[in-house]
């Protein structure tokens, strides 16, 4: 099952992949990225079965915004799991 992980935070990353392997997934199938380009790029060529997505890596950004809305539709049989950076602003 390849993952994709995108995290600015290298703690949250090391956490999450670590359950993910302790869950069976291989680590050579766990990306880590950073930029929503890296995103669009590894979305592509893995085709990847899960995405973590902080939302602190592109909610800064109206262009990037935009753009994860993008990736997320040209691939409806990837499940893309969004964490919240900033919950009172949503609510």
């Amino acid at each position: 099952m390849s993952t994709i992980i995108m995290d600015l935070c290298s703690y949250t990353r090391l956490g999450l992949s670590g359950y993910l392997v302790s869950r069976g997934v291989k680590k050579r199938e766990i990306n880590d990225i950073e930029t929503v380009d890296e995103l669009a790029i590894a979305c592509g060529a893995h085709q990847p079965s899960v995405v973590f997505i902080n939302e602190d890596c592109f909610i800064h950004t109206p262009s990037d915004s935009q753009q994860i809305k993008q990736i997320i539709n040209q691939h409806p049989d990837t499940l893309f799991i969004v964490f919240m950076a900033i919950a009172n602003v949503h609510f």
